[in-house]
């Protein structure tokens, strides 16, 4: 899909972007993204381009007074203008004269840097002209799933049988940002670890570095217990070998329903970048936590680098090649049952419990204070899904 100045406010591509004139031009579409910190060549500005400008000079009308209507002109689909620096506010002739021609005009706050705003952009610029590659790739893999779901449909939908079944729709963000060996290897680990854990699984990879998953478990709380799991396995990818996946999920509720669960699945991917996850997995069902989720981090306040305790075991594990990050991760998710985290740990009750104490004595988390366990859990996901 092709990016336009409404999805940089709608998607919050940009964090506090804002429309704030022209509000009638916000449909334009933008091919590329034009940095122009002084304002001394608006002629130069292309077609479709979007420019960006720390307005230095703007409050002078003379001197500007044509500028906007130089750029309609042009073909311009919009402008980008940072308050903070050189101007406290855009100037009202400004203003008035994009409402005038219907020219969109977006306000940067300071925070922002030109390389955010450049890197954000131009992938999603990218990723829209990469859209009919893409477009096929869900077109061959729905056509696959059709076909391989319809093997299954009396066994899900005509039997009481209590097994569910799920779409999984994995996207790669950067897979060329690594060798097409390291890209291979992570795909067949994901593979491998969804097989596992699925009483049938059924997948279809495309080249783009996409793939869809057809993951039918014995019953819903098979589903639950792996979806955290799975979300580690993409921190650990993230971290080791450079990659980062999104991950869409939702449930098939009989054959005529696929189509939707694709379209739900894509959703749930677009709401990850939107909210500026580095990686991570968003299911439809938890779609209104992750925009919550989404909120939180637009604030300044790190929730990850605050965490003392959190950074005391991050460095603690980094040093000695430890683990007590993920012990504390899995016992949190299974509600701090000892016999369930350490069954999944593969490891004695007994050993989890020294961990435990082991990670009292290191950062003081007291697991029983429901506040404290509660703070973590938040920051170990806020560190999942947006640490580097």
């Amino acid at each position: 899909m092709s990016l336009n100045v409404r999805h940089i406010v709608e998607n919050q591509l940009l964090r506090g972007v804002r429309i704030v004139a022209g509000f009638s031009g916000e449909s334009n579409v933008i091919s590329w993204v034009n940095v122009m910190e002084i304002l001394d060549s608006p002629d130069s500005v292309q077609r479709g381009e979007l420019l960006v400008t720390t307005g230095y000079n703007l409050q002078e009308e003379e001197l500007f007074s044509n500028l906007i209507s130089i750029l309609k002109n042009n073909g311009v689909s919009g402008i980008a203008i940072q308050t903070g620096y050189y101007i406290d506010e855009i100037p009202r002739y400004i203003i008035n004269e994009s409402d005038r021609l219907g020219f969109p005009v977006l306000e940067i706050p300071k925070n922002l840097t030109f390389s955010e705003i450049l890197r954000n952009l131009i992938q999603k610029i990218n990723a829209g002209k990469e859209s009919e590659i893409s477009d096929e790739a869900a077109k061959s893999m729905f056509q696959y799933m059709h076909k391989t779901l319809e093997q299954y449909t009396a066994m899900l939908y005509d039997e009481e049988t209590g097994k569910a079944a799920h779409l999984f729709y994995v996207q790669s963000l950067n897979q060329y940002a690594v060798s097409e060996e390291t890209a291979t290897e992570c795909m067949n680990r994901i593979k491998s670890y969804l097989t596992d854990r699925a009483d049938i699984c059924e997948y279809q990879t495309a080249k783009n570095g996409t793939a869809s998953f057809l993951m039918i478990f014995e019953n819903e709380n098979k589903y639950l217990s792996m979806i955290y799991d799975f979300s580690i396995l993409l921190t650990f990818l993230s971290e080791q070998q450079g990659i980062n996946y999104y991950v869409g999920i939702d449930r098939i509720k009989s054959l005529k329903s696929l189509y939707l669960a694709f379209e739900h699945a894509m959703e749930c991917t677009e709401l990850l970048q939107s909210i500026h996850a580095k990686r991570g997995v968003c299911s439809y069902d938890n779609m209104t936590f992750m925009k919550m989720f989404g909120i939180l981090h637009q604030n300044e306040h790190s929730f990850v680098s605050d965490n003392q305790a959190l950074q005391i075991l991050l460095n603690y594990d980094r040093i000695n090649g430890t683990n007590y990050v993920q012990t504390l991760r899995f016992y949190l998710a299974d509600n701090c049952n000892v016999s369930k985290a350490a069954s999944r740990l593969y490891i004695h009750r007994h050993t989890l419990q020294k961990r435990l104490e082991k990670i009292y004595d290191l950062c003081g988390i007291n697991v029983d204070d429901y506040y404290a366990r509660l703070y973590m859990s938040i920051s170990l996901l806020f560190h999942d899904y947006f640490a580097f």
